[in-house]
């Protein structure tokens, strides 16, 4: 396959980015203003991934490049990682639990949000806390992680998420995170691209650019 020749500073080509709504919070920032440095006439587009449909996606050219945690991937992505991440307890600053030692117990008893994210790995988190005895007395569940920075803000609930959403929000939202008291697996994110366009160069030069940023 033939690849048109590739210059960020003059090319006005658009790109989309397959990624989940806790990665465009994280991602998408830190891509438009580097973007707007480096290729000031560049699109950038994200799409919400459908890990289901994330090969025929970026097998036709609809999604360019895929950010995330996805896992069984089709053979036919090729990926490199970025960087892993624990999941972290969070909850605002003057939360009861934002003074003294959190172990399981005082955990399990205040009151938490579940993001009842349906996809792996997300899935598993919550099969392990509901095993620490959290999710039996959730009340309250979100199907994303945007809102939950909101919700944690103006109330006394507790939500476990990725780290690096703790990060983004911790100052923004005046919250505090915490290592939950009890073992959780770490969350791998990955850039993905089909293998078809392996070396399309302005394929090659977003995964380098978000690489370069990104990759720890």
């Amino acid at each position: 396959m033939l690849f048109r020749s590739f210059d960020p500073g003059t090319s006005a080509r658009r790109f989309t980015l397959a990624m989940t709504d806790v990665g465009e919070v994280y991602f998408m920032p830190v891509l438009i203003e580097r973007c707007r440095a480096l290729a000031p006439n560049v699109e950038i587009a994200s799409k919400r991934a459908n890990p289901l449909a994330l090969k025929d996606d970026m097998e036709t050219g609809r999604v360019d490049l895929a950010i995330g945690a996805f896992e069984e991937v089709s053979e036919a992505l090729y990926q490199r990682q970025l960087f892993k991440q624990p999941f972290v307890s969070m909850f605002r600053k003057g939360h009861p639990l934002a003074t003294g030692s959190v172990d399981l117990a005082r955990f399990v008893q205040a009151t938490h949000l579940i993001v009842d994210a349906a996809q792996s790995p997300y899935d598993r988190i919550n099969v392990l806390l509901e095993k620490a005895g959290v999710g039996t007395q959730a009340r309250f569940r979100v199907p994303h992680f945007t809102a939950v920075p909101y919700i944690v803000a103006t109330s006394d609930l507790v939500v476990t998420v990725p780290q690096k959403l703790a990060e983004s929000a911790a100052a923004p939202f005046g919250l505090k995170w915490i290592e939950p008291p009890l073992a959780l697996p770490t969350l791998q994110t990955n850039v993905f691209w089909h293998r078809r366009f392996n070396h399309d160069p302005g394929i090659q030069w977003l995964r380098g650019l978000i690489a370069d940023v990104f990759a720890e």
